[in-house]
């Protein structure tokens, strides 16, 4: 059984900032991804199917969504 009392001494803004460091290590992580994946499989390239634009756009959203509420 899962036993997630350990987290009750965190403060909210620590997990908060967690949460925060979290989304903008996933960014990084996104930025390292090999154009030859994203581009696969395309005849014409657009600059709307750079994937890594959407998804920073998504994690920059979401980072926004938790850095305000």
């Amino acid at each position: 059984m899962l036993n997630f009392n350990w987290l009750a001494d965190v403060d909210i803004d620590s997990a908060k900032w967690i949460f925060l460091i979290l989304f903008i290590f996933i960014g990084a992580l996104v930025l390292f991804i090999p154009s030859k994946f994203i581009y696969e499989g395309l005849e014409k390239i657009r600059w709307y199917h750079n994937l890594k634009i959407w998804a920073i756009a998504l994690l920059a959203f979401i980072f926004l969504v938790y850095l305000y509420f």
